[in-house]
């Protein structure tokens, strides 16, 4: 589950922020401008850091107070919507920000957003990271749980295949053209890959029946499911 640390001023009034956040599955941190060396435990462990208030002659120093202490995604969220105001956080060190009345949906599509954004942006290279699993690219290694999975080779190509295009429908034509560099194609192949498929499974799956990676999608092909909202 991820965690989303709201800051309010102490002069901001109850907003339905925090309920939204957790309804949309995210743990929420609490806490107030005016104390934010208080936080700073939260900001090691937030995904994204919400600062809601109008005041904005405390809102400045404290996005830059909050700036200088994480690279985390930085979320205004005010009624006062001058030009001048959103420039002015935007030099602050804030990633976006949001004009009340604003859509739930909205507010946690942009959050989603930056989540991943900052995923990408901080991922190692040459890794790829989905969930439990890691696959490094350079050592052609793949970890499930921290845990060194051996893979064959073909198992691993058509594994890294998957990862690259993830959450989309890959056909067993298309895996096998590119795994095995043919454009050769017969009945007989869809079995070789569907039998690499299962032995992948065997090892990255905890339960083989009820496959939480790579799915089938029947009479197309297979899809690496990636990361959703944690």
């Amino acid at each position: 589950m991820d965690r989303i640390l709201l800051l309010k001023g102490k002069q901001c009034c109850y907003s339905k922020v925090k309920d939204y956040l957790e309804l949309s599955g995210y743990e929420v941190l609490q806490g107030v401008l005016e104390e934010i060396d208080g936080c700073k435990l939260s900001f090691q462990i937030a995904k994204v850091i919400l600062i809601e208030g109008d005041e904005i002659e405390s809102c400045i120093p404290a996005c830059v107070k909050v700036r200088a202490l994480t690279n985390k995604p930085i979320i205004i969220l005010s009624s006062r919507g001058e030009e001048w105001e959103k420039v002015k956080m935007f030099q602050s060190g804030a990633d976006d920000y949001l004009v009340s009345p604003y859509l739930q949906m909205e507010l946690m599509a942009r959050i989603r957003a930056h989540i991943d954004r900052y995923k990408r942006l901080t991922q190692p290279v040459g890794i790829i990271r989905i969930r439990d699993m890691v696959i490094n690219i350079f050592t052609r290694k793949v970890f499930m749980c921290e845990k060194y999975i051996p893979l064959r080779l073909k198992e691993y190509d058509i594994l890294l295949y998957l990862a690259q295009h993830q959450n989309r429908v890959v056909t067993k034509e298309e895996i096998y053209h590119v795994i095995w560099k043919t454009d050769e194609f017969v009945n007989s192949y869809s079995n070789t890959v569907a039998v690499h498929i299962k032995r992948i499974r065997e090892k990255v799956e905890e339960d083989v029946d009820n496959p939480q990676y790579v799915q089938t999608v029947w009479g197309v092909g297979y899809r690496l499911i990636g990361p959703g909202p944690d």
